[in-house]
């Protein structure tokens, strides 16, 4: 009797570790490259349940973040081209690694890589702790000035869009101030909340209930029209960076066009439920809902302004 129970038990764990397997390897994996918490991340994760539905299999949010976004983007390039692997691509790893970084960078998003579909799209906020004395953003650049070299913002990372807009926006205000690129745009937003830096720049998806609740106080975003009623970067002077920083899903180059399809069918289905829409909404985001070449048009044309504003930027690994 002891023996049979020993089969049965030996036979169940067997079952369920195959089914496990099985399961893993049927997954679909949403490479997210930056840390949980950043704007990435979110948009990530509101889409992933719904989209687990439509496409009858298990999805996972695979944060495999550093280096401002490479790591985790080198790894959806090396990944097998099933259609099972997605890599969440934005301004900062699509884009501005590129200008950073260059031939360093490992590999190039319009040739490494095949777009599927946009998701989502939001601006970048520059904020302050809600106590700081700082009204708005040219009592910030005044309170920069007073004590060069002293005061700090914080970025999502080094060589990160923000890092960029950031880094221009103090070469262009001619204030010595202390870059602080932090890990993602979480632990920013956290430096900003616990005192440790003087301002923040991120996008507002990872900056955003922190703003609602009275705990950051918005200088001016990237978006057309004013958010909480912070003006936008036209507003404070700087109209080259009055755009929505997008989110989208990207493959491997050499995944087939039959699998691309299916998943841009999918997502498609994603983005018309109106609970997607309304988790977007209180991110701060908006659907975008643009597909095939048209992705990588806006992947060079972007890639292209940064590189006319880089010098002035300082965009820089050091």
């Amino acid at each position: 009797m002891k023996t049979h129970n020993l089969l049965r038990v030996i036979t169940c764990a067997f079952v369920l570790a195959f089914s496990a397997a099985a399961s893993a390897s049927d997954a679909v994996r949403i490479i997210v490259p930056f840390a949980q918490g950043d704007a990435s991340d979110l948009i990530a994760r509101v889409v992933a349940e719904p989209l687990s539905k439509v496409v009858e299999r298990p999805v996972v949010v695979h944060n495999h973040y550093g280096a401002g976004g490479i790591i985790g983007t080198q790894d959806a390039v090396r990944s097998k081209t099933d259609g099972l692997t997605l890599i969440l691509g934005s301004y900062s790893n699509m884009c501005a690694n590129t200008v950073c970084r260059g031939e360093r960078l490992g590999y190039v998003p319009s040739s490494s890589l095949r777009p599927v579909a946009m998701l989502a799209r939001a601006p970048l906020v520059i904020a302050v702790n809600a106590q700081s004395a700082v009204g708005q953003f040219s009592d910030l650049i005044a309170s920069f000035a007073a004590r060069p070299g002293i005061q700090t913002y914080a970025s999502s990372g080094l060589c990160s869009y923000s890092d960029f807009v950031a880094q221009y926006m103090m070469r262009r205000s001619d204030v010595d101030v202390v870059r602080v690129p932090y890990r993602g745009g979480h632990d920013a937003v956290q430096a900003a909340l616990d005192g440790d830096v003087d301002a923040v720049v991120v996008e507002l998806p990872g900056a955003i209930q922190h703003i609602a609740a009275g705990r950051l106080k918005p200088l001016a975003v990237s978006s057309k029209e004013p958010v909480f009623g912070a003006p936008t970067f036209s507003d404070i002077g700087f109209e080259q960076f009055s755009s929505m920083v997008w989110y989208g899903f990207f493959v491997p180059a050499e995944t087939p066009s039959r699998e691309v399809r299916t998943m841009l069918n999918a997502v498609r289905t994603v983005l018309k439920d109106p609970e997607v829409l309304r988790q977007f909404a209180a991110l701060g985001a908006e659907p975008y809902n643009i597909v095939g070449p048209e992705i990588f048009r806006e992947v060079v044309s972007l890639t292209q302004a940064l590189e006319g504003y880089a010098d002035e930027a300082r965009l820089q690994l050091e």
